[in-house]
């Protein structure tokens, strides 16, 4: 898939709207498994956030590893990005396909470790 189809899929899929607060602008894609860890241009590798690297929702990722993790944001190079559920405002723990679809499940938000 081209970089812009993924982009427009996950524009469209966020409604122009930052799917981890839901309160901002989403401007910038965010790759869940890094480009240099093999991860691809795909909706389902893909979240639309507010700010940038460093700043807004963006940055927050980039500062808080474990929580990312935990919640889906970001994704180990071992792992499918489809195969990982993420947590978004509006749907709460969900799979993304590579349609620009959030695929429900039965998870809750895990819990953060003591």
């Amino acid at each position: 898939m081209s970089q812009r189809r993924a982009r427009d899929l996950v524009a469209a899929r966020s409604g122009w709207i930052c799917e981890v607060c839901g309160s901002a602008a989403a401007t910038n894609f965010h790759h869940r498994k890094n480009a240099s860890q093999g991860g691809l241009w795909l909706p389902s590798n893909g979240l639309h956030l507010c700010g940038s690297g460093t700043t807004g929702c963006h940055g927050r990722i980039t500062q808080n590893p474990a929580d990312s993790y935990r919640l889906g944001w970001s994704v180990p190079s071992w792992q499918d990005p489809k195969e990982v559920p993420v947590f978004v405002f509006s749907h709460g723990m969900v799979l993304l396909d590579d349609a620009g679809r959030y695929l429900h499940t039965d998870l809750e938000v895990p819990c953060r470790a003591s």
